[in-house]
């Protein structure tokens, strides 16, 4: 095929394996693939055609392009093609799957891994086990239904097989949080809150909670748990607005769970329970505010929730 231009629509592109033929769009994601060795124009451009325009029918190719797909929130778990993947007992296979999932843009040296997961040892056992681990790692992944495996190794550094259709509910979390701010945005709270609460409903635990001490899981979970607060948040502001004070209230404590001194958590659970006519337990969530405040950082609540407390006992 070289020399032979193809008519590619605006907001495609070609790029070549050593054994397959990729067709992705602008943004890298994949349309379909074909064997380097026997592609067809006529049916590379026709594959192309389709897509763009909205052809919804069966591809070929990926149609049978293999996936993985992970949950990341709370205890790891692998599904291939929908399946559960049974992930033995090798920590350190474990290990590279996740750090290839979480980092499959880029992709990784033999020298970091042996230098990050076995830094007491010497260069030629370090070798030795790095190469133990991949074949456990590959031997977890299963065959791969085409000519390459699924974790492949060029010019020394490791990446998973680019066909390989590879997600998360990270993943998900993070699209369901996106659409959610921007119907937010837009003023379509409604949906907005739709979306918030299935980016909640994914949130099972804090990030790869198994990695709690890794260095290389300490950003990402500290970014997702920040943005488990903020939707926990808008919701619920959303529900004070809308008279779902219940619903609030069940929202501003998941918020405390995690940050006992989220101040504006405590303020919305004081307006809830005075608006349900349960002033006590307003006045008492005043004071709990007040105590883990003066604890924590020797503060004292903010002009605002201290206004809302004397509100209260002016009733």
């Amino acid at each position: 095929m070289q020399g032979v231009a193809l008519n590619i629509p605006a907001g495609y592109y070609l790029e070549r394996d050593p054994d397959l033929l990729f067709v992705r769009r602008s943004d890298g994601s994949l349309v379909t693939a074909f064997s380097a060795r026997g592609a067809v124009l006529e049916e590379i451009q026709r594959a192309v055609e389709e897509v763009d325009h909205g052809y919804s029918g069966p591809r070929s190719v990926s149609d049978l392009q293999p996936s993985l797909w992970a949950r990341c929130f709370g205890r790891f778990e692998l599904f291939r093609d929908g399946d559960a993947v049974s992930l033995g007992r090798n920590g350190r296979a474990q290990t590279i799957l996740k750090y290839l999932m979480t980092n499959r843009a880029r992709p990784v040296s033999q020298d970091y891994l042996m230098g990050w997961l076995w830094p007491e040892s010497s260069a030629k056992k370090a070798r030795w086990s790095l190469n133990s681990a991949m074949h456990a790692l590959r031997k977890i992944l299963g065959d791969c239904p085409t000519s390459s495996n699924y974790v492949l190794l060029d010019e020394g550094r490791y990446r998973l097989y680019p066909a390989l259709r590879v997600s998360t509910d990270v993943d998900e979390f993070d699209a369901c949080y996106e659409r959610g701010r921007f119907l937010e945005r837009h003023g379509r709270m409604t949906e907005a809150a739709s979306e918030y609460g299935e980016a909640l409903a994914l949130y099972r635990d804090d990030y790869l909670i198994e990695d709690l001490y890794e260095d290389w899981t300490m950003i990402e979970r500290e970014r997702l748990s920040n943005a488990y607060i903020d939707v926990l948040c808008r919701l619920a502001s959303h529900y004070v607005e809308t008279g779902q004070f219940q619903e609030c209230i069940r929202a501003c404590y998941l918020v405390l769970e995690k940050d006992r001194c989220h101040e504006n958590s405590h303020r919305l659970l004081m307006e809830s329970y005075a608006r349900l006519g349960l002033r006590a337990l307003a006045l008492r969530q005043y004071r709990l505010c007040e105590r883990v405040l003066d604890l924590e950082y020797g503060l004292k609540p903010s002009p605002e929730t201290q206004s809302l407390h004397g509100s209260f006992l002016k009733r």
